[in-house]
């Protein structure tokens, strides 16, 4: 039976967030998140060519669409140097603000660390996924956050930055998507990012409910919230449901066993909680 290595690694909904350099001047962010059950599955195996292949699930494991090619992924594995065959998997929607290109980076190069038994480090494997995720612009803070579980206040920029993880967040977390808002569309708008800045409070959330409440104040402060997004938002606020807009992404996550009968009024919902780890291996045979 052909070797392969299996891993997973956690989404992360961002809430609120500001750009900020990193030590070495290169392009991070501070901001606060919740890591999340839902993420990327990747498996890998030696391959004498460079091949990926990006899944997108239904809630049964069932391909409901393929992706052959994935840039940020194979960036990442020539600058190891490596050729593998790597299948990603994910019920989740991309450029929705799951923080899926770091979740597929850190799993996939998690599983090619097992397969060719590197030894790499998670601080090695993030730095690698942290530096892919500055060169295409995907992602400001995904990476750091993904290292760990909970929800989070990332206080300096980084992988090396200053995080503080609170871990009490029980109940379950739905979520509704209206389609992608590309990452670094936003990051590209001198405009927008001045609201960002704006809108951005350095403070950290005390309690779950404490994080829901400066998610939508920055929310409402960003100019980032779309129509639909209001419309729900609206609705949780009517009936006192923590909710707040996905940050960057077109959509709602929403606090609490209220919030998917509110929800699906409006979509499909994907339930899921906090995660309490990062990124992991699942099997290796």
């Amino acid at each position: 039976m052909e070797k392969t290595a299996l891993t997973f690694c956690p989404g992360h909904i961002s809430g609120w967030f500001r750009q900020m350099p990193d030590k070495e001047g290169n392009p991070s962010s501070v901001g606060g998140g919740i890591v999340i059950t839902e993420g990327v599955f990747a498996e890998a195996k030696k391959s004498d060519e460079l091949s990926v292949k990006i899944c997108y699930v239904d809630r049964s494991g069932n391909a409901v669409a393929e992706i052959y090619g994935s840039n940020v992924i194979e960036y990442a594995m020539q600058s190891l140097g490596i050729t593998a065959e790597i299948t990603t998997r994910s019920i989740l929607p991309m450029s929705s603000g799951f923080g899926l290109s770091a979740a597929s980076l850190l799993a996939s190069l998690k599983a090619v660390s097992d397969i060719f038994d590197l030894k790499m480090s998670n601080k090695d494997i993030a730095k690698i996924a942290n530096s892919t995720e500055i060169h295409f612009k995907t992602g400001l803070g995904d990476v750091a956050a993904c290292m760990n579980g909970g929800y989070i206040c990332r206080k300096t920029p980084g992988i090396d930055g200053k995080i503080i993880r609170r871990y009490d967040m029980e109940k379950p977390i739905s979520t509704v998507t209206f389609g992608p808002l590309r990452t670094d569309t936003v990051l590209k708008d001198p405009k927008a990012m001045e609201r960002i800045k704006d809108a951005f409070r350095d403070e950290c959330p005390k309690s779950p409910e404490d994080f829901f409440r400066i998610s939508r104040e920055f929310a409402e402060n960003s100019g980032l919230i779309s129509d639909k997004v209001r419309e729900v938002l609206d609705e949780c606020a009517l009936r006192n449901i923590p909710a707040s807009m996905t940050m960057l992404g077109n959509g709602v996550f929403a606090y609490g066993e209220k919030a998917p009968g509110i929800l699906s009024k409006f979509g499909d919902v994907y339930m899921m909680k906090m995660s309490p780890n990062g990124f992991v291996s699942q099997n290796k045979n």
